[in-house]
């Protein structure tokens, strides 16, 4: 009688006719080069998708400091009256005038005689202007918005307001003449103009907090 071995409690391997697993097939020549091509074409528009996105993204450092030129560009669109009526020159910019400082601005260098010029950044004049209109848009700015950078009597303040308002119609208004044209939509246009000039520090002021996140 023949005795059965005793099991050993470990599973006996099966053999199994399981093929190997595939492996992944690397991606081919025409793949990789379409793959890069398309990386090519949209890499410009990704710079500037990421660019505006700074740049309109509140509180963004793109953002602040596009909310800063912006402020300091209407500043200086606002000293063009000052530059004009007060010191007797050409206008800043193209806008209402028949002539303006064009290439001025760049700082030129004479052969005939010999010489060198720094242009309008290198003009203290200019700068007085833009510290006269910076002062006076500030503060209107700042009584327009409700901004207590000032202390004191409130109709004494007002009255300053006021007074600096009259001065700043003046001089625009004497800088840039609307009456002097024939036709009415010039006209509307040149006054429309005249009053964006003189509000364009409290435009400004509000979209530099606007990009800067804090408003």
């Amino acid at each position: 009688m023949a005795l059965n071995k005793p099991h050993s409690g470990v599973p006996q391997s099966i053999p199994t006719d399981r093929g190997s697993i595939p492996q992944k097939q690397s991606p081919d020549f025409m793949q990789t080069a379409v793959s890069w091509c398309f990386k090519v074409i949209t890499f410009p528009l990704w710079i500037v998708t990421a660019i505006f996105h700074q740049m309109l993204t509140p509180g963004a450092s793109g953002a602040t400091f596009l909310g800063k030129v912006i402020f300091i560009f209407l500043v200086v669109l606002s000293a063009d009256s000052y530059w004009q009526v007060l010191f007797q020159n050409l206008s800043l910019f193209p806008w209402y005038e028949t002539q303006w400082t064009g290439w001025g601005w760049l700082p030129a260098l004479k052969l005939f005689p010999v010489g060198f010029s720094l242009g309008l950044l290198g003009n203290p004049i200019f700068y007085i202007c833009v510290t006269i209109s910076f002062v006076i848009q500030m503060f209107q700015s700042a009584f327009v918005t409700g901004e207590k950078f000032i202390t004191g009597n409130p109709k004494l303040l007002g009255l300053i307001a006021v007074a600096l308002y009259s001065f700043d119609i003046i001089m625009t208004f004497s800088s840039r003449n609307p009456w002097r044209y024939s036709d009415p939509g010039q006209v509307l246009q040149c006054i429309l103009f005249n009053l964006f000039t003189i509000s364009c520090a409290e435009l400004g002021r509000w979209g530099e907090k606007v990009l800067a996140g804090k408003k």
